[in-house]
């Protein structure tokens, strides 16, 4: 069940927490600010009764806030004609994401050595903030504290390899309890994998990811899930190396603005 996109909607909502979270008949609303369409958009978990007046309230609350109505599609998506519904009232497609998995039992042996250079840290030092917002954002100080809640908002481990004193790649491992098919576990999202622009084609991304997957493995997680667009085929075939498979996939429907 680990790959089943229903399972994996509810791991990914939990591993990237939204500030503020609300409920329409069944759909899923995650509110942040704006910071990040992964925090601000509707995850359509059960079919309402009456789907366009749904849409309608999802479009007002966004409004509220100021923030554009977006709703994540993929094959778990409720109703099944959702996607069609939101193509009609002017809804583009856009950011189509895979999302990958690695089953607990194909991880690294807990038991190799450990890569001296990477840290492992409960929170992200002020390093790791530093360099997740100067590639990622956000660039306003109200913003990055919305975007350090969400990074914060579930136990994680953060990690950073440091090259002679400096921090050159960083990740983030979200830890989620859930039950899969009655049997509960704790599973890992791989989040904020980052290299600095001018340290990159150095291996850092391998090394770091290495590193989350033997800490995945001692930290006994029942699989890791991933989020990769598909157009970043450079991260695509790492992963693909490390072992990670695509289970599932994505896209958001966001309402065009009207000039």
């Amino acid at each position: 069940m680990f790959a089943d996109p229903r399972f994996l909607n509810d791991l990914m909502d939990a591993g990237w927490p939204a500030v503020e979270r609300g409920e329409i008949a069944g759909w899923r609303l995650r509110f942040s600010g704006g910071v990040t369409q992964r925090a601000n958009s509707v995850l359509p978990v059960r079919a309402p009764a009456d789907v366009q007046g749904a849409i309608t309230e999802v479009e007002e609350r966004h409004s509220a806030r100021w923030i554009t109505p977006a709703f994540q599609i993929n094959d778990a998506a409720e109703p099944a004609e959702l996607d069609s519904l939101l193509a009609e009232r002017g809804y583009a497609v856009g950011s189509p994401t895979l999302v990958q998995v690695l089953h607990g039992s194909d991880l690294p042996d807990a038991g190799a050595e450990s890569d001296a250079a990477v840290d492992v840290a409960a929170e992200p030092d002020e390093d790791w903030l530093a360099l997740f917002w100067s590639q990622e954002g956000p660039e306003s100080a109200a913003d990055r504290r919305v975007s350090k809640l969400i990074l914060t908002g579930v136990q994680a481990r953060y990690f950073s390899l440091r090259v002679n004193g400096r921090t050159e790649a960083i990740a983030r491992l979200a830890l989620v309890a859930a039950e899969d098919e009655g049997e509960p576990g704790v599973y890992g999202g791989l989040y904020c994998v980052v290299t600095r622009p001018e340290a990159r084609r150095n291996g850092h991304s391998r090394r770091i990811m290495r590193a989350v997957l033997r800490t995945a493995s001692l930290e006994s997680v029942a699989g890791v899930w991933l989020q990769v667009r598909e157009s970043n085929i450079g991260a695509i075939q790492l992963y693909h190396e490390l072992g990670f498979a695509t289970a599932s996939s994505y896209y958001y429907r966001s309402l065009k603005t009207r000039d």
